[in-house]
């Protein structure tokens, strides 16, 4: 199915709908229907998630804005946010591909080849290849262009060395996103390279990192002398720094709430979910806590819809991306301290098969990494001191210096 970005969104949804009725379970639909989204968890065991994933990237339900030879339906934005609405009212599965989709996706569609982008966009879009970033580094994290993990040519192809760290889905990804130092006698920023990196290539060793909540999502990546063709080159040699640039504005907007169509960004508890479970809250306090997340949810939501405007006028991406991502992250983190609060004890202890309570805590405890993944608060005032209000930036004595005559530790 073809969509135009001026078709109207609520044929689309209508669209959307249709489709989920034909492939999704009758009882889930039937649950869904009735209102009944808790019931849902007992019908998900009767889908086959490779075949769904690829009847709705074949739909052209998982990348719309994508265009419609690589997978997608060439929609607006606009047009995915109804899309994404849609799929979420039906609670369709979590994506666990974010990188590939939100982030790896739009980078090749800027910078790949024609071949790069035949071969990657739609296993991505399918679910078929789980995509990482292979971005920080022990050494190289709120300071990204003083990375030390290097690849040096080798005829038609580079050998790649190095450590990276916090690497979500590294340990599922079949492929990585790579930056790499190429060039060690010019200024840090310049001596980048792009790479699209087979993880399952000899020398790439995954180590496997549990986060607070006590799940596995992110690990550490050793690369040994790993071979990677030129033609799995992404943009020029030396063009990395600005193939980061393009992927980190494109990670705040995703983790800033405000990214693709389709549900997945860890964010816990809604306020509209606690304001169902609660109200009326007798506590004062609680009460008050309640109503300021409710004004800063519409605050987000409606500065949300001015960059989407922005976007929609040619504007691209600008510092619109870090101030939602500063704001989001402090507001998921207040809101999910709330959601526990109000649960009295039972934020802390619960019965056996209260999910209720068992996923507030998780939650709890997991989005505590909003406010330093894809950019750290800190970093993120900075960005918006010096682009947004002018400030001057904070000096970096090191930038204009080769990377090579750099003081590492």
């Amino acid at each position: 199915m073809a969509v135009s970005g001026s078709i109207g969104s609520e044929d689309v949804e209508r669209d959307v709908q249709e489709f989920l009725r034909a492939h999704l379970p009758a009882e889930w639909v039937a649950a869904i229907g009735r209102g009944d989204t808790g019931a849902v968890g007992a019908f998900r065991d009767q889908l086959d998630l490779s075949a769904w994933w690829v009847s709705l990237a074949d739909a052209g339900y998982v990348t719309p804005t994508w265009p419609a030879e690589y997978g997608g339906l060439g929609a607006s934005r606009a047009v995915g946010g109804a899309i994404g609405r849609v799929l979420s009212g039906y609670r369709v599965p979590r994506f666990t591909n974010p990188v590939g989709v939100d982030l790896v996706g739009p980078a090749l569609l800027r910078w790949g080849t024609d071949g790069q982008k035949r071969r990657f966009l739609r296993p991505i879009a399918r679910h078929q290849e789980i995509w990482c970033q292979l971005f920080s580094e022990p050494g190289a994290g709120s300071d990204l262009a003083g990375l030390s993990t290097k690849a040096v040519r080798d005829g038609d192809r580079w050998l790649v060395s190095g450590q990276k760290v916090w690497t979500s889905l590294a340990h599922l990804a079949s492929h990585g996103l790579l930056l790499a130092r190429t060039d060690p006698d010019v200024p840090k920023h310049k001596g980048i390279t792009a790479f699209l990196l087979p993880m399952d290539q000899p020398g790439v060793t995954v180590r496997p990192l549990r986060h607070m909540a006590g799940d596995i999502e992110f690990n550490e990546v050793f690369l040994d002398d790993v071979p990677v063709a030129d033609e799995l080159r992404l943009g020029e040699v030396g063009q990395g720094w600005q193939v980061a640039v393009s992927v980190l504005l494109n990670e705040r907007q995703a983790t800033s709430g405000s990214g693709g169509a389709l549900p997945g960004t860890v964010t816990g508890r809604s306020v509209e979910a606690l304001i169902r479970r609660h109200a009326p809250v007798d506590d004062v306090g609680l009460r008050e806590r309640l109503v300021q997340a409710f004004i800063e949810d519409k605050l987000l939501s409606l500065t949300g819809r001015r960059a989407a405007a922005r976007r929609r006028a040619g504007g691209g991406v600008g510092p619109e991306g870090s101030v939602l991502k500063l704001l989001y992250g402090e507001h998921a983190r207040r809101l999910q301290e709330l959601a526990c609060d109000l649960e009295g004890a039972g934020g802390q202890a619960w019965v056996e098969g209260d999910r209720w309570r068992q996923n507030t805590a998780w939650s709890f405890l997991r989005v505590q990494s909003k406010t330093i993944a894809g950019g750290t608060s800190e970093i993120q005032r900075n960005i918006i001191g010096e682009r947004v209000l002018g400030l001057p930036k904070e000096p970096d004595v090191d930038r204009d210096l080769p990377w090579s005559q750099v003081r590492h530790s």
